[in-house]
């Protein structure tokens, strides 16, 4: 691999997280078979340099047997192999990766017109970043339990399915059970404030989501209409917080459940400046039901 080729193979992953030499479900992208020849023929100690150079930006490049990672057989006698760029879970981002991209993105901006800017940046932060994780891990019951999916299993990736509407009503009906339930007390209650009193947002907010994250490349769309399918660089990653940071899935303890709800998201730790900014979004949203 020569540095031009190392440049060219970089540029098209931080695009698109994953290049096959035989896609599934897509059309092959334009250059996608060049990138491929490219990273099918370096030797080991070429990839693991190519590695290396990634280690330093926390990343790093799986490379996939189709069959024996993925369960994919062999087209026309012709094995498949799949290249993902994945964090290296735990380390900082580079300066060049937006690890709050997703969040701000999220952010419901109905109200933001002639609010001064710092104000605007911390009064949405905190309700995006509920109901993200809410969203996120309900997404990951579709994904892993309803198929009976081992969390972090890459196999049955294409079988991980979700349904827009199903996914609202689902959203609906956690919501009105957790409101049935009252409010409890402590940081407890800053959720149940921001699901209970926007939950006639959760249809709206609900297609944003799906949106992002098929904008994102979490998801992909199927030929039925609104119903979408976990990408295999979203089984990656899932893989990867399996392998690493269960934790993130369990409920937090006491003032961990910002930063451990952000570091789930966004796959990197968050230092105590970074936190500092949503607990300030997380007051106003406790003093605002709106």
């Amino acid at each position: 691999m020569t540095p031009a080729d190392q440049g060219f193979v970089f540029g098209y992953l931080l695009r698109y997280r994953e290049i096959a030499t035989r896609p599934v479900g897509r059309d092959m992208r334009r250059d996608e078979a060049k990138v491929a020849r490219i990273l099918a023929d370096c030797s080991p100690a070429q990839l693991d340099d190519f590695d290396e150079f990634l280690s330093g930006q926390g990343l790093k490049l799986r490379v996939l047997d189709g069959l024996a990672d993925l369960s994919i057989p062999p087209t026309a006698g012709r094995p498949s192999t799949f290249y993902v760029l994945a964090r290296r879970f735990g380390e900082d981002a580079a300066p060049f990766i937006d690890t709050r991209a997703f969040l701000n993105a999220f952010r419901d901006r109905r109200h933001e017109k002639g609010v001064p800017a710092e104000e605007r940046n911390d009064r949405r932060k905190a309700p995006a970043l509920f109901w993200a994780a809410r969203f996120w891990l309900t997404l990951q019951f579709y994904f892993y339990d309803r198929i009976d999916r081992p969390v972090g299993n890459l196999y049955a990736w294409r079988d991980a399915l979700v349904r827009e509407s199903d996914f609202i009503e689902l959203i609906k009906e956690g919501v009105e059970t957790l409101g049935n339930q009252g409010r409890p007390e402590g940081e407890s209650g800053i959720l149940w404030d921001t699901y209970w009193n926007e939950r006639n947002t959760i249809p709206t907010r609900t297609i944003q989501f799906l949106n992002h994250l098929k904008e994102f490349g979490m998801i992909e769309e199927t030929d039925e209409d609104r119903v979408y399918r976990q990408s295999l660089v979203a089984a990656v990653d899932m893989e990867t917080i399996a392998e690493h940071s269960l934790r993130y899935l369990m409920p937090a303890e006491s003032d961990a459940m910002m930063r451990q709800t952000r570091a789930l998201l966004s796959g990197y730790p968050v230092d105590d400046e970074q936190q500092g900014s949503y607990e300030e979004g997380a007051d106003h949203a406790a003093d605002s039901p709106n």
